[in-house]
């Protein structure tokens, strides 16, 4: 292939080209614009009972019970700035767990690929497996990937959606992060279509150390 196909093959699957790898942080302070996608600020969190990459259930409210939520929502195990997000959170796992604070990730992924990405990540946190999409559709994080593109990522990548997720319509989660408090209220929101857009855990944890 081309280097300028390379290229476009890299803007369309969020793939990281050389000198690319790193995701790009949100400003300080921001939430989820009005009208944009995903819940705002100073909404009840729409409760919810997961099936984690293992099989287990849990309930959302049980766990907030006990001190904070922060609820991740990313693409799926093939996506690479979802990896690197996500590994960005579990290096500062530590930091989370002092403040009482509970990481939860969801996708759309069937639970086999829930437990790649937690192998693949190391990750010391709860993934959940969300291929009805009830969770995804409650905060509105929902994305249908176009019928042509997901074929050129199952053609031409070997990216295939379908098999991810058990789903023939291509939805995939819009990468989004929640903080939840112990009443159920969402206190930080933040969505964004642009996969490349992400919360930084210092910008999670200072709202967290905020809730102390």
């Amino acid at each position: 292939m081309k280097i300028a196909g390379l290229i476009l093959a890299a803007l369309f699957l969020g793939l990281c080209l050389p000198g690319e790898e790193k995701i790009m942080a949100i400003e300080p302070g921001a939430n989820n614009p009005v009208g944009g996608p995903g819940l705002k600020v100073g909404t009840v969190a729409p409760d919810f009972t997961g099936v984690t990459y293992m099989g287990n259930k849990i309930r959302l409210s049980d766990v907030y019970k006990n001190g904070p939520v922060v609820l991740i929502f990313y693409r799926g195990a093939w996506c690479p700035y979802c990896n690197l997000h996500l590994q960005s959170f579990q290096k500062r796992l530590k930091d989370f767990e002092k403040l009482g604070a509970t990481i939860l990730a969801v996708s759309i992924d069937k639970p086999e690929y829930g437990a790649e990405t937690v192998k693949d990540n190391s990750l010391g946190f709860e993934v959940i497996s969300d291929t009805q999409a009830n969770i995804l559709e409650a905060y509105k994080v929902i994305y249908k990937v176009p019928d042509q593109l997901a074929e050129k990522y199952r053609n031409e990548y070997q990216i295939d959606l379908e098999a991810h997720s058990g789903r023939t319509d291509h939805l995939i989660a819009i990468p989004a992060t929640y903080i939840i408090d112990k009443t159920g209220k969402i206190v930080f929101a933040y969505a964004n279509e642009d996969y490349k857009v992400r919360t930084q855990p210092n910008e999670v944890l200072d709202v967290l150390e905020k809730l102390k």
